[in-house]
């Protein structure tokens, strides 16, 4: 559905997805409010200047699609929080992170990373579905979630039910956010991606369609690997971010680099694909840490005949060339912006995703140090992970 053509039916949605917001915020609450007073304190404490943060922030609030924007704002109305620092929270947070670090503690220029791997069926373990009366399972999606000031960026399970003409989707992601950056829908499409420092000067932020609104957007409007090509297709690649774009359904897959800059769309359709934070098929920036993880996770994961869940776990939870900024499982550098790493890039979490499947499986943290929990959409989140208690908890 195309936002820009708004008709009656489309004001009620965007009501309703208002409605679940207002709903969602009150489960994250107490995170989001904590989270949010926490940076005001930071940033009063270091005089930092929001300016810049904020401008980038308000006009990309203005990208949105009407019923995200709705959304932010029905959120917005349940924070008892500083509105100028919860605006930078949900929209600039990576710029955020640059005013905060300290100069000689930032791990690289952009604050933004994750490590990700794309199975096809053919190279899958047979035994490796979530669920084994299923048959051949689907292909697997693995994510490690890295950011800077992962210690001031909540997490918490959102599983938002099905909206009007929208499906349903599964995730875990930043408390009292509108954007998604992976996630499983309930008609099993995944798609998750990773960033790559690739913007075009000539597109002002209010036109650029968003890394994170692209995949909540295929997640509430596709249920094939197809479909969401078309979507992705029927937008100039010019207002696009640098990316790359994890797709599978429950036979097929596809992963998609996205270049603005050259406005070209490369596809990797192999059985195995490994990407970080640097382009393959196109020239990009290329940081140390995002070839070394490329790296590693190829080592690990090529010479395998079938890969399963276990493989994927060991690639997310890796340490060689750390722990730090270059390991795959990456943990903050000692005595840098303690404690919550605002010029580190560490990991935040890890998912793995089966095509097909609306379920997945999460460490929250590091996957070194945490338990695996396995989630179903339909089937209830505990109220734990749904409110981000479990990350608070981990605090103490």
């Amino acid at each position: 559905m195309d936002d820009a053509t708004v008709g009656t039916d489309d004001v009620v949605q965007a009501e309703s997805f208002a409605e679940q917001a207002r709903r969602r915020a009150e489960t994250e609450r107490r995170a989001v409010e904590w989270a949010v007073d926490e940076l005001e304190r930071v940033i009063d404490e270091r005089d930092a200047d929001l300016e810049l943060p904020l401008e980038y922030a308000r006009r990309s609030r203005k990208s949105l699609p009407d019923r995200h924007r709705r959304a932010y704002e029905a959120m917005a109305d349940v924070f008892d929080v500083d509105s100028e620092v919860y605006d930078v929270y949900v929209f600039a947070y990576a710029e955020l992170c640059e005013e905060l670090a300290d100069g000689d503690g930032r791990s690289e220029k952009n604050p933004k990373g994750c490590t990700n791997a794309l199975v096809a069926p053919s190279k899958v373990e047979p035994n490796a579905g979530f669920d084994a009366r299923t048959g051949t399972p689907g292909p697997l999606v693995l994510k490690n979630r890295d950011i800077a000031g992962r210690g001031a960026r909540p997490k918490s399970v959102i599983e938002q039910p099905p909206i009007g003409d929208y499906y349903g989707f599964l995730t875990i992601d930043t408390c009292g956010t509108v954007s998604t950056f992976k996630g499983v829908n309930e008609r099993g499409l995944v798609t998750a991606n990773t960033y790559i420092d690739s913007t075009r000067d000539d597109i002002d932020p209010e036109d650029q369609l968003r890394n994170g609104t692209v995949i909540r957007r295929l997640l509430e409007e596709c249920a094939t690997v197809d479909e969401a090509r078309d979507l992705l297709e029927s937008h100039p690649t010019r207002r696009l971010c640098g990316q790359t774009l994890f797709l599978a359904d429950a036979t097929d897959t596809a992963l998609l680099e996205i270049d603005p800059v050259a406005e070209r769309i490369a596809v990797d359709d192999g059985p195995l694909a490994i990407r970080t934070n640097h382009f393959v098929h196109s020239t990009s920036t290329r940081t140390d840490s995002s070839t070394k993880r490329r790296k590693r996770a190829r080592e690990l994961l090529e010479e395998t005949d079938r890969v399963g869940r276990e493989d994927l776990r060991a690639v997310a939870r890796d340490h060689a060339n750390g722990p730090s900024d270059a390991s795959i499982c990456r943990h903050p550098e000692p005595e840098t912006d303690e404690p919550h790493a605002f010029g580190q890039l560490t990991t935040a979490s890890t998912t793995i995703f089966e095509g097909g499947s609306p379920a997945i499986e999460i460490w929250m943290g590091n996957p070194c140090g945490t338990e695996r929990t396995r989630c179903v959409f339909g089937e209830g989140v505990p109220s734990e992970l749904r409110t981000g208690r479990r990350w608070l908890d981990r605090l103490r």
